[in-house]
């Protein structure tokens, strides 16, 4: 289990996570979304999570364990981070890229094995990027970086994935790969945890559903459990969900915006 207790983070002299609200557990298995406006405080959770950004406060727990004390290597071999948006400035192969998954494990000067190579093919595959892999990362285009990405995190086989906006450049029928994907990958007792803005991504695709708002987490509720309320308090525009269907998904729709 993944438990965090009143964690709090502070960038450039500024608190943007706060400790007395930012205390929550993700059980294995579980997939669970972020929500909140911009500048709410998700990628920073993620990052910290990661060991990228250092804590003020709090803990971050794995197994009861605290993380604050592990090597670089070590926090990898339990967190696997896919940022939002990377740059790639090396013309890396989408495998090399990709196998990059694998460095935790790697003891000093070994090399990536046959092993090694094969997850990350494996991993290209499950994103839908199987023979891509002798292309050149700088030469791909959004959608395609980011599922290289998403790869390189699964080739981690890090029992936490930490995934900021993992649908975000995605077509909707990559976005609908890569959202099945993680479900399966949450089957195997992995846990999910991804910032996103697609409300209705997020609600079909999570579990639970963490919203955020100035760096104070202000609610914590099954996905099937989504109200009106808590998005206009999040979002401050009124909403709508409505209920659609052979299923009968929630949908969350913007209300009528107030015309000054």
């Amino acid at each position: 289990m993944l438990s965090v207790d009143k964690l709090s983070v502070s960038l450039g002299g500024r608190e943007i996570l706060l400790p007395d609200t930012m205390s929550f557990s993700i059980e294995p298995g579980e997939v669970v979304s972020l929500l909140g406006p911009n500048g709410s405080g998700k990628s920073t959770l993620l990052r910290a999570l990661a060991g990228l950004i250092k804590k003020n406060t709090g803990e971050i727990l794995f197994d009861a364990a605290d993380t604050s004390s592990l090597s670089v290597k070590e926090r990898a071999r339990i967190f696997a981070h896919a940022p939002q948006s990377e740059r790639f400035s090396s013309d890396y192969t989408v495998l090399e890229s990709v196998v990059m998954g694998r460095y935790p494990y790697l003891r000093s000067l070994d090399s990536y094995n046959s092993d090694d190579y094969q997850t990350a093919m494996d991993s290209l595959e499950r994103v839908d990027l199987a023979g891509f892999e002798n292309r050149i990362v700088t030469k791909l285009s959004g959608g395609e970086s980011a599922r290289v990405v998403i790869a390189r995190a699964i080739t981690q086989d890090s029992p936490v994935l930490l995934l900021d906006e993992p649908a975000a450049a995605l077509d909707p029928k990559h976005a609908r790969i890569v959202m099945e994907l993680l479900k399966e990958i949450s089957d195997d007792g992995r846990i999910i945890l991804m910032a996103m803005h697609d409300i209705n991504l997020a609600i079909s695709s999570a579990d639970r559903l963490l919203f955020l708002v100035d760096g104070a987490l202000v609610g914590d509720m099954s996905s099937s459990n989504i109200t009106e309320d808590i998005l206009e308090r999040v979002y401050g525009i009124p909403w709508e969900i409505w209920s659609t269907g052979s299923d009968a998904r929630l949908v969350a729709i913007p209300g009528k915006y107030i015309t000054l």
